[in-house]
């Protein structure tokens, strides 16, 4: 028996084995090229059909598949070639300190980001002033003060006042500040600044001397909140580059303790407690400005509660400094306005049963 094979019946099988290897491969670029392929091959064979006739349908298909899937390639190259510009600093930087996240989203959010710097006695953010912005230190040391006290530091690579957005809260605007971000002087482990008069050594003294200088990068929150919110795969990578952040920073707090920075833990220890209901409390604020996103974002916030050990009376402290109660928050609304809501709809009710009554009487005198 005989058997024929035509070239366009090659375009047409290619077109399917390139379709089946594109479910296999987990590369993006790889699934767009290989999806490109395939409507070529699909596209010969469409127009050069083996029974004689050009399939117009799936041939105009094909061509807005190819021209699509295009579009995305040339666009992954383009953002791989933009990322790669990054200077080697910031590659440094990421391998260091980020490398959760992927050149290619790593330069989205350095594209959105502005450096700042700091020398010795600046002060970066007041307490109890609102703050729209969040920053990564590059360089150098920030001291964290709540009411005047040292409760923890921020080193290279650790986040500052990024509130929540490592449980997945995507909050929006200022929220008020827990404590004084301020560019103090480089710690002294010889006490020397204490009044200790133990002599130290050359490498010590170098070290004094030096003046503490450092460098962030800034993001706007509102507009970071937009790139995260278009870009699921960043926003999971940049919580899990703060979920470690977290972990240093607890770390960074337990150093402290053994390195002497800490005159008197119990009230170094309340002071930090205090700072975290106020933190939280500065988030509440925020979402309370924005009731109806409230309970969109309900399950984030009981994660950070979790994270962060809040428990029922620490929210209803957090709230009461707010000016809200506990039932008012589960409504999403003042008591005022829920009041003023169930008078509306009291005076609704009379106004119907009074439209009625006029409405009988009216049909009564008709009659």
């Amino acid at each position: 028996q005989h058997y024929s094979f035509t070239l366009s019946e090659c375009f047409g099988h290619s077109s399917f084995i390139f379709v089946a290897a594109s479910y296999l491969t987990q590369d993006f670029l790889e699934l767009r090229i290989m999806a490109v392929l395939g409507s070529t091959s699909m596209l010969f064979f469409t127009y050069f059909h083996p029974h004689g006739r050009v399939l117009w349908l799936p041939l105009k298909w094909n061509v807005l598949f190819i021209a699509i899937n295009s579009y995305r390639i040339g666009k992954v190259l383009y953002d791989r070639y933009m990322a790669g510009l990054v200077s080697d600093e910031l590659k440094g930087f990421r391998e260091e300190h980020l490398n959760v996240v992927d050149i290619v989203d790593y330069y989205k959010l350095m594209r959105i980001a502005k450096e700042e710097v700091y020398e010795e006695g600046d002060l970066v953010l007041g307490q109890g002033y609102p703050n729209p912005n969040i920053r990564i230190v590059l360089e150098g040391e920030l001291q964290v003060l709540r009411d005047g006290t040292l409760t923890y530091v921020l080193e290279k690579g650790n986040f500052v006042s990024e509130s929540g957005l490592h449980a997945g809260l995507l909050l929006r605007g200022g929220i008020e500040s827990c404590g004084s971000i301020v560019v103090g002087r480089p710690f002294d482990p010889t006490g020397s600044q204490n009044g200790n008069k133990k002599q130290p050594n050359d490498t010590q003294i170098n070290n004094i001397r030096k003046k503490n200088r450092v460098r962030c990068l800034r993001w706007d929150r509102g507009e970071l909140v937009e790139l995260l919110e278009d870009d699921k795969a960043l926003r999971n990578a940049l919580q899990a580059a703060l979920s470690w952040d977290i972990v240093r920073k607890l770390k960074m707090q337990r150093h402290m303790l053994t390195a002497g920075r800490v005159k008197d833990p119990a009230a170094w220890t309340q002071k930090r407690e205090d700072q975290g209901i106020s933190r939280y409390a500065s988030i509440l604020q925020n979402m309370l400005q924005h009731t109806e996103e409230c309970q969109d974002m309900s399950e984030m916030l009981t994660k950070y509660r979790m994270i962060h050990h809040i428990d029922d009376r620490d929210h209803e402290r957090a709230l009461a400094e707010c000016g809200w109660t506990e039932e008012e928050f589960r409504l999403g609304k003042k008591r005022q306005v829920v009041e003023d809501e169930e008078e509306e709809e009291l005076e609704s009710a009379q106004w119907r049963r009074v439209k009625r009554y006029s409405s009988k009487v009216v049909r009564s005198l008709l009659q």
